[in-house]
């Protein structure tokens, strides 16, 4: 395929159009966020030039969740979930876990388990370890491994290690567990 762009200029010319198209799709679709963001003194483009925009996460928060809940196209909620990735979401930490557990769309899942892994502290623990139980989660319940991991680590020596060993012989966790176990970070 990368040959073909290269040397065949029609066929470029077709997927550069194709792709402008799904662009300009994708930022009409997801201007309601963009309008209520810039509404609360962020100005951007697209939800997600939010990662340029640390200082904004705060105030971004209750308005990403106000748009996570609706009927978006994958591509806009994964990009209104990727802002909610974030330690200043901590506050929200019950919102974020309640909609977690509600949600029956995959991508939303998948956000909001990357934000509650992100912003886990201590206080948080319990939660975690019952998330990471609940095999009704699917596979988003990888992103608590690492979290347990550490966290229960720093309660008790071996504590968060002792669950991740559990998980090491799950279908679904097994890998991950593994890699933890063996000091590989998440993309190793």
């Amino acid at each position: 395929m990368e040959r073909r762009l290269a040397e065949d200029l029609e066929y470029r010319a077709k997927v550069e159009r194709l792709e402008a198209e799904r662009v300009r799709q994708l930022r009409a679709t997801e201007a309601p966020v963009v309008e209520d963001l810039a509404g609360a003194g962020i100005d951007v483009s697209t939800v997600w030039d939010l990662r340029k925009r640390p200082e904004s996460r705060a105030v971004a928060i209750p308005i990403l969740l106000n748009h996570l809940t609706r009927d978006y196209p994958d591509g806009v909620l994964e990009g209104v979930g990727q802002g909610l990735d974030d330690r200043t979401a901590r506050d929200r930490w019950r919102e974020l876990k309640d909609l977690y557990l509600r949600t029956e769309r995959p991508v939303v899942r998948d956000r909001l388990a990357a934000a509650l892994s992100d912003c886990a502290v201590k206080r948080h623990y319990e939660d975690l370890l019952a998330l990471l139980a609940n095999t009704d989660l699917g596979d988003t319940r990888i992103y608590f491994l690492r979290p347990v991991n550490r966290i229960g680590n720093r309660m008790s020596p071996g504590a968060g290690r002792a669950v991740v060993e559990s998980w090491t012989d799950d279908p679904v966790l097994g890998k991950e567990a593994s890699a933890i176990l063996n000091g590989r970070g998440p993309n190793d």
